[in-house]
C-alpha cells in the first residue's frame, strides 16, 4: 500500500493540504513501512493568496487615483498536485476544502480524514 500525508515538518500533518511544504510518501508491505520518500509541493502559494485575497469577489477600489476593479479571474484549484499525488492508493489528510475535493475527485485519488497530528500515530492504523 502506497500512502501519502502532507506535511510541513516531517512529523506531523499538515493542516492544509495544498499548501504543504511537502508531502511524504509511504510503502507498506505486510504491516512494514518499506520506504519514506518525500516531494516537495510544487503547487503555487500564489495562486492562493491572489485568490484568496484581501479584496472580496468584484469590488471597486481607488489607489492613488486608480480605479481597480477586483474579480475572480479564475477558479483556485490544485491541479499541480496530480503530477505529486502519482501512484498513491491512499491520501490522509486533516481537512479538505471544496477545491482540493475537485482536484481530489479528478485525479480519482482514495483519500481519508485523520483526527491526529503526530505522523508515525496516523500510520500506526496501518501496520
Amino acid at each position: 500500500m502506497n500512502i501519502a500525508i502532507p506535511t510541513n515538518d516531517r512529523k506531523s500533518i499538515a493542516k492544509r493540504t495544498g499548501r504543504a511544504s511537502e508531502f511524504a510518501f509511504y510503502t507498506i508491505d505486510n504491516g512494514v513501512i518499506k520506504s519514506v520518500t518525500y516531494k516537495k509541493n510544487t503547487h503555487s502559494h500564489d495562486d492562493h493568496d491572489r485568490n484568496e485575497g484581501h479584496h472580496g469577489e468584484n469590488e471597486n477600489h481607488n489607489h492613488e487615483g486608480h480605479n481597480h476593479e477586483h474579480h475572480e479571474h479564475e477558479e483556485h484549484n490544485h491541479d499541480e498536485l496530480l503530477d505529486i499525488l502519482t501512484d498513491i492508493d491512499l491520501l490522509l489528510v486533516r481537512a479538505v476544502g471544496k477545491y482540493m475535493r475537485k482536484t481530489l475527485q479528478k485525479g480519482n485519488f482514495k483519500y481519508q480524514l485523520v483526527k491526529i497530528d503526530d505522523i508515525s500515530k496516523i500510520l500506526e492504523d496501518y501496520l
